[in-house]
C-alpha cells in the first residue's frame, strides 16, 4: 500500500460521484486494517453538511464517528479514518484487527435505551 490516497476525482465529477469515492477509499482501508468488522461510511460533501460518519454495524447503526470532510481532504494516509474506526471497536469492546464475528454487548458512550440488545444488531 502506497503513503497517501488519491480520489482521482476530476473538477467536473458531480456531488455524488465525489461522495462515494471518498466513502469507498474510507471503507477500503477500514477493511484492510479491521478486516472481517461491518463498516459502513457515509459521505456528505454538501456546502452545508460536509462531513464524513463511519459506523461498524456489528456496534450500531445509529451511533458511529463523525468526521469533518476537510479533516479527511487534508490528511493524505487518512490515518483520521484509522483513528476513528479504533476508536468506534474500542467503544464496543471488540479487538483492534481481524473480527472474531462478534457483536458488542455493551458500547462505552451510549444511553442505556440504545445499547445492544443480546442478538440483535441495531
Amino acid at each position: 500500500m502506497t503513503d497517501t490516497t488519491e480520489f482521482m476525482v476530476e473538477p467536473h465529477d458531480p456531488g455524488d460521484l465525489y461522495d462515494m469515492k471518498i466513502a469507498k477509499a474510507c471503507s477500503d482501508l477500514l477493511t484492510q486494517h479491521y478486516p472481517g468488522h461491518m463498516w459502513a461510511v457515509n459521505v456528505n460533501s454538501s456546502p452545508t453538511a460536509g462531513v464524513v460518519n463511519i459506523y461498524n454495524l456489528a456496534i450500531s447503526s445509529l451511533y458511529g464517528y463523525v468526521l469533518h470532510l476537510t479533516t479527511v481532504q487534508n490528511d493524505p494516509t487518512l490515518r483520521c479514518v484509522l483513528r476513528a474506526g479504533g476508536e468506534i471497536l474500542e467503544r464496543g469492546n471488540m479487538i483492534r484487527g481481524k473480527s472474531r464475528g462478534d457483536t458488542a454487548t455493551y458500547v462505552e458512550g451510549l444511553p442505556d435505551k440504545h445499547q445492544p440488545v443480546k442478538g440483535i444488531i441495531q
